[in-house]
């Protein structure tokens, strides 16, 4: 395959076609991403340069018929674009939610005529915008319970990937580590346990996005100060991030 990522969004499509355990965070970062959209505004002059759509501007869309059913083409970068499209044409940008939001009901085609692209029909979308992600829940345990912890005979590499980056770009995270925990009469399941200087709720939150809906994973934020046993289990794991610092 020759398709050479132009931007974080094109890694997440290339990650998603070679992993489906990738796909959820390539469907989040799409939505999260500019998307280059053929049509014109409303009251400006023809221009092949595109930019994004101002507040209170009316956007036509370009449409295309594929299999006697009218589809709305977008791109992940302008060289997709110039790939799939052989004449000159105009073009704005968009956040991937405010094109989806707009076009329900009709299909759209991404990267038409690359070789990694991908379809989502009315149905699809409706998933994709509909999309629930975990809200993190306190639970206090307190009373002597017997736990479980090791590390997994399944790696979730995918979910580390994507917290590694998602870390990567919060100053506030200095270290993150895995395990397994498991319950009495309940299957085990991953344990990640994060060290910030920053907003734990916010970092906790991230986490459960990324995780998704349907994930069963517990957070804990590390205290280097607090003498506890599941805690003592995570720092003496090889940390899975861990933010390097200058030193004086």
């Amino acid at each position: 395959m020759s398709f050479v990522p132009e931007n974080p969004l094109e890694e997440a499509l290339l990650r998603a076609n070679k992993n489906a355990m990738t796909r959820r965070e390539f469907k989040r970062l799409l939505l999260e991403s500019d998307l280059v959209v053929v049509g014109r505004v409303e009251g400006r002059e023809f221009s092949e340069e595109g930019g994004a759509l101002r507040p209170g501007e009316k956007l036509k869309l370009g449409l295309v018929e594929r299999g006697g059913q009218r589809c709305i083409p977008c791109f992940t970068s302008n060289a997709r674009l110039k790939a799939g499209i052989e004449q000159h044409t105009a073009y704005v940008t968009l956040k991937g939610r405010a094109l989806f939001e707009m076009t329900r009901g009709v299909t759209v085609i991404l990267n038409m005529g690359s070789e990694l692209g991908w379809e989502f029909t009315p149905d699809a979308i409706d998933d994709l915008l509909d999309r629930k992600t975990i809200t993190p829940q306190r639970i206090v345990i307190d009373k002597p319970t017997e736990v479980l912890i090791g590390q997994p005979a399944v790696y979730p590499q995918a979910l580390v990937d994507a917290l590694t980056r998602a870390f990567e770009a919060r100053p506030d995270v200095l270290a993150a580590y895995l395990v397994q925990i498991g319950f009495a009469g309940k299957p085990p399941h991953p344990l990640i346990g994060v060290e910030t200087i920053g907003d734990w709720d916010a970092v906790s939150a991230e986490i459960g996005r990324i995780a998704g809906e349907g994930a069963t994973i517990d957070v804990m934020q590390i205290d280097r100060n607090k003498n506890d046993g599941v805690m003592q289990a995570l720092l003496d794991t090889e940390p899975f991030f861990f933010r390097r610092t200058a030193t004086t």
